[in-house]
């Protein structure tokens, strides 16, 4: 390919994190839902399969997605990691190597943002290490979005929207495209948590109502990028937490008699993506050049936790928690990462080494090891392992200084604090959905069996080979 190649197709990619088959098949003829029926009854599926080793992250299974390959050849761990470190190319660099535009919006592991070419944009995700967005004028939006993602993501609560960034989103939303009945729906989410509280379980779901907004402002239809990207975790983090909420009958008799309060939470959430599926099929009907791709890098379904203890532990105060081991806040940068995982960097290796040491020689009061560390070149990842529940009722841990006396710290002084929290009822699977719609496209609800890893040849060879679907198809 050279660099005069134009595409045939637009690629519009709409990552729909961790939503499995089960699901879509759950939901895809309920009435409610009338757009995501129509997408995926006019599709080419496919099942896709991690290729990834080791416990399965969304923030290592994407980057096998766009790059093709595995997490043991592109080498991405853990959130806040380098990317100086990270090996291979995402496929939007394909296209920007072709002198193609793109329009990136918060794939994982995309910071930091680059040029996306005439007509293009590039939002990173909400674990960027800084703010920086093209256009410059979406900053103040991907600002108050990092310092949302900052706080415990395991507790949902009232006053969580209130922070010192606010005032500049609001003074930029109307350049930002977010529109009159968005702004309405936060407003009445806001007054109906006050009398409803289970509705706070939404709270989360309005990023993605705000960042499709966003999206949909910069996405020129007429004239799109050559490949674009939507990421949304909103389905996936209700299907972590009420999964026995939906399907319950995997439980046996465990949640049968209790009520599925948050199934609604739930039909909330596939409402909002029956809204994206049909703004985004209308794009498809404005330009027959544009393909949709629906895409998940993996997927989950039911897990068992017999022996949840009902809380989960979290570094809450980073300053705090370092200052304990001896580091000045002038030691470290603190990146994002997800609970219970905290993520810094520390430019000096006789400090880093000295922390990790350290950490290493912490215990619960039963004798248990308390945190995982990562090292990648400069930046730490740092897990914290939830105590048995009788050392959470002790309220403090064991560290073992360099002449092997064992000192108590309290969870406080440290920093920690233990949440209670209900028990996860879905975990990962390496099977996830890929599912393509637009002009030629003939639908096949085959759901045959792809890696994720070759996803990202699937899509070249559409967006450039054939204008015969099937041909593209036989391609691979």
């Amino acid at each position: 390919m050279s660099n005069l190649v134009r595409p045939l197709r637009k690629i519009l990619l709409l990552e729909i994190n961790e939503v499995p088959w089960q699901l879509i098949d759950r939901f895809k003829t309920d009435p409610r839902f009338p757009h995501i029926r129509k997408f995926f009854d006019n599709a080419k599926t496919y099942t896709t399969l991690a290729v990834d080793s080791g416990e399965l992250s969304p923030w290592v299974t994407w980057p096998s997605f766009y790059r093709g390959m595995s997490n043991q050849e592109h080498g991405i761990k853990n959130l806040g990691q380098d990317p100086r470190t990270f090996k291979g190319k995402p496929l939007w660099e394909d296209f920007r190597e072709l002198g193609l535009s793109i329009g990136i919006c918060g794939s994982l592991q995309s910071w930091p943002p680059s040029d996306p070419g005439e007509g293009g944009f590039y939002i990173p995700d909400t674990f960027a290490h800084d703010e920086r967005c093209i256009p410059r004028y979406i900053e103040p939006f991907q600002k108050f979005n990092l310092g949302q993602v900052a706080k415990n993501g395991l507790v949902v609560k009232k006053d969580r929207l209130i922070s010192k960034d606010l005032s500049g989103l609001l003074a930029s939303a109307p350049k930002l495209g977010i529109s009159r009945s968005t702004i309405i729906q936060i407003a009445k989410q806001l007054c109906m948590e006050w009398i409803d509280l289970p509705r706070v379980a939404r709270r989360s779901t309005f990023q993605t109502i705000l960042l499709w907004d966003i999206f949909k402002s910069l996405y020129n239809a007429h004239n799109p990028p050559a490949f674009s990207t939507f990421f949304t975790n909103h389905v996936a983090s209700v299907m972590h937490r009420y999964w026995h909420h939906i399907f319950p009958e995997e439980f046996g008799d465990r949640y049968l008699t209790q009520p599925k309060i948050h199934a609604a939470t739930m039909i909330f959430a596939l409402e909002i993506l029956d809204k994206i599926l049909a703004d985004a099929m209308q794009l498809c009907k404005v330009n027959p050049e544009i393909t949709l791709v629906f895409a998940t890098s993996m997927g989950q379904a039911a897990i068992h936790r017999d022996e949840y203890q009902g809380f989960s532990s979290a570094i809450s105060d980073i300053p705090k928690f370092m200052g304990v081991f001896g580091l000045q806040k002038t030691d470290y940068k603190q990146l994002l990462a997800m609970v219970p995982q905290i993520a810094v960097e520390i430019p000096d290796p006789e400090v880093r080494y000295h922390l990790i040491q350290k950490l290493n020689n912490c215990y619960s009061m039963s004798g248990k090891p308390l945190f995982k560390v990562e090292e990648i070149t400069s930046s730490l990842s740092i897990t914290i392992r939830t105590p048995p529940a009788i050392d959470i009722k002790l309220k403090k841990f064991i560290y073992k200084n360099k002449n092997g006396e064992s000192i108590d710290l309290s969870w406080e002084s440290a920093g920690i604090t233990m949440h209670q929290v209900e028990a996860g009822t879905a975990y990962h699977i390496p099977e996830g959905i890929m599912a393509v719609f637009g002009c030629g496209i003939v639908p096949q609800d085959s759901r045959q069996g792809i890696k994720a890893s070759s996803c990202k040849s699937l899509l070249l060879k559409l967006a450039f080979e054939t204008t015969d679907v099937k041909s593209a198809y036989t391609l691979l």
